[in-house]
């Protein structure tokens, strides 16, 4: 592989992730004339309470569970003023996740960043196979996961909000926020083994222009009034999926 376009990999995923961080953390954009924008909503039904984000900490894969993973906190925003904006309002769900927003009322949220050990290139590698170790390094950037918990029924009508939202967004959509637009082309199922009470995969494909695509894969697995979602973004083009060993290692935790 040329030196040129792991160069232009390697930048048109850095401008993929630097707008999906705006999509998540710009609360003055708006939506384009005709789109929806707001929060999924999800109703508390009586007698339901959330687990806190303490409880949802102690439930995250640790390094103990996965130790051929480098497992690192991490957090996202959930204030009221994050907004996911679309074109198409029924998309807004994915849109949620792409900006790593919980969807609906959480009672609590938690989430960790599991890594795959990177292998440095040797030391009289070639520029070119520098570039290709740091090209594969990009690749393995790991998999986010993310616990959240709701009060009633509310994990269960999240789930059913992402569900419907893979199947009416087929054909692609648009996400608003920051500097630009974040422009899907398609979202394709992806087959799931079953995991907690229900499960679902699928894979948004990102437009980057000059015919470069860029593949972000989501795994949600719900048990009882727990909702995980796993990500893993492809910054190559191609299509990963998080790791089996991190969904069965984390579903099994979920109680």
């Amino acid at each position: 592989m040329g030196t040129t376009s792991v160069r232009r990999g390697v930048l048109a995923a850095a401008a993929v992730s630097l707008c999906l961080l705006a999509t998540a953390c710009d609360s003055g954009g708006s939506a384009a004339a005709g789109g929806g924008s707001g929060e999924v909503r999800t109703e508390a039904a009586p007698g339901g309470t959330a687990k806190s984000a303490a409880a949802l900490t102690r439930m995250l894969v640790a390094p103990a569970d996965l130790p051929e993973y480098t497992v690192e906190e991490k957090f996202r925003k959930t204030g009221p003023e994050q907004k996911a904006e679309t074109d198409k309002a029924a998309c807004e769900p994915l849109v949620r996740a792409q900006a790593r927003m919980p969807l609906g009322k959480v009672g609590g949220t938690a989430g960790v960043a599991v890594l795959g050990k990177p292998e440095p290139a040797p030391a009289d590698a070639s520029e070119d196979e520098k570039l290709d170790a740091l090209r594969q390094s990009a690749g393995r950037k790991g998999t986010t996961v993310f616990l959240d918990s709701y009060a009633g029924k509310g994990a269960e009508e999240a789930f059913a909000a992402v569900k419907g939202a893979v199947t009416a967004c087929a054909g692609g959509y648009t996400a608003f926020g920051g500097p630009k637009a974040v422009r899907v082309e398609q979202v394709l199922p992806v087959p799931q083994d079953p995991a907690g009470d229900e499960s679902l995969a699928f894979r948004l494909v990102l437009g980057m222009g000059d015919g470069q695509k860029t593949n972000v894969q989501f795994v949600f697995v719900r048990k009882g009034d727990v909702l995980a979602t796993f990500e893993v973004l492809s910054l190559l083009g191609d299509a990963p999926q998080p790791p089996k060993a991190v969904v069965e290692a984390q579903s099994k935790k979920l109680v």
